[in-house]
């Protein structure tokens, strides 16, 4: 009975949540949280106008998808000018549908990364700052994948090649621990990766990760679900534009947290690091309560306070990304040692 009633004063201080984040918080968003959406909340109408582009593209109109992935590609500096800066430390180079971001020192793991944008958009060098920190920090190679996007290439492409490119690097690192990841539907890549491919990763690492492809109505949707960044509208486009919703409600590869007991007890040890102010935050936890469950001792969650869906895209969010990637350098240093 205790335990009960702590659960139900927990789904009630969810239901309290204020401005998207939980309500038993003296502030709802860390400081720099807070200034990020204080500026983009006047700016909703460009998260109405990603909406539309995703409907017009699902009619056969790729115009306006396409001119969003030019601006990201934009945003990039060249090869040239991003290793004149990070000389001695992070070495860039891109190989066909690769970036690859090698420490200065000899790489001790290799790293499949798989950036986020929900199926959708977004090039491999996304998010090319974290990579490169995560490579020179954590001492492992970083290779991000431009997996194929949807409309064009629909589900199940993207895991197809993910987990095929997963098979590959282990092809050709055969005697270095190999791990893959990726930040939101990049994380529920990473996860059908490992689900298509078992026994060739020796490790996860989800960043708020996409696990569903369908609306699940957790008390962290309902919290989060109007935050600026991430809301319902924009995740039901992303999801309707990759895959039809009879099939996400029943693939595994499409919805990872569909999988059955056998296939989570084959997945290799799991990190996630969650955001807070996160839709999507719920399906995390439901993941690492499955895994709990089945006696799997080596998944990890810790969830951010205060922080955004998407924050490693953000370099307004440094003190978020710090502690992504302290968690992260500890946790792999901690596999390492352990093999």
């Amino acid at each position: 009975m205790r335990l009960l009633r702590c659960r139900l004063v927990w789904v009630a201080a969810l239901a309290l949540a204020v401005a998207g984040c939980l309500g038993v918080r003296s502030e709802p968003f860390s400081k720099e949280a807070a200034a990020l959406v204080a500026y983009y909340e006047p700016r909703r109408d460009a998260d109405a106008a990603h909406v539309e582009a995703l409907a017009a593209a699902r009619r056969g109109d790729l115009s306006a998808l396409k001119a969003w992935r030019e601006g990201l590609e934009r945003s990039l500096p060249a090869v040239e000018v991003f290793n004149q800066t990070h000389a001695g430390r992070v070495t860039l180079s891109l190989r066909g549908p690769w970036a690859v971001y090698e420490p200065a020192q000899e790489a001790r793991a290799t790293f499949l990364y798989l950036h986020g944008g929900g199926w959708c958009v977004g090039p491999a060098r996304m998010n090319e700052a974290f990579c490169a920190d995560l490579a020179e920090k954590a001492r492992v190679a970083v290779w991000s994948l431009d997996y194929p996007l949807a409309p064009e290439h629909p589900f199940p492409a993207a895991p197809r090649a993910v987990a095929q490119a997963l098979r590959e690097l282990r092809a050709k690192f055969p005697g270095r621990p190999l791990f893959v990841g990726g930040d939101s539907a990049g994380g529920g890549l990473a996860v059908a990766a490992a689900l298509a491919a078992p026994g060739v990763a020796d490790g996860l690492v989800l960043y708020y990760p996409a696990l569903t492809a369908f609306t699940e109505t957790t008390p962290e949707w309902r919290a989060y679900k109007d935050v600026i960044l991430l809301t319902d509208a924009l995740t039901e486009a992303f999801s309707r534009t990759y895959v039809d919703e009879a099939t996400a409600r029943a693939d595994p590869l499409a919805s990872p947290l569909l999988a059955d007991d056998a296939a989570l007890r084959a997945l290799p040890p799991v990190l996630t690091v969650a955001a807070e102010c996160d839709l999507l935050a719920g399906l995390s936890r439901r993941f690492h309560e499955r895994l709990a469950a089945l006696g799997r001792q080596d998944a990890k969650r810790l969830v951010i306070p205060g922080v955004l869906h998407g924050f490693l895209s953000f370099p307004q969010l440094p003190d978020s990304q710090a502690q992504a990637l302290q968690a992260t350098c500890e946790w792999l240093s901690f596999r390492l040692n352990y093999r």
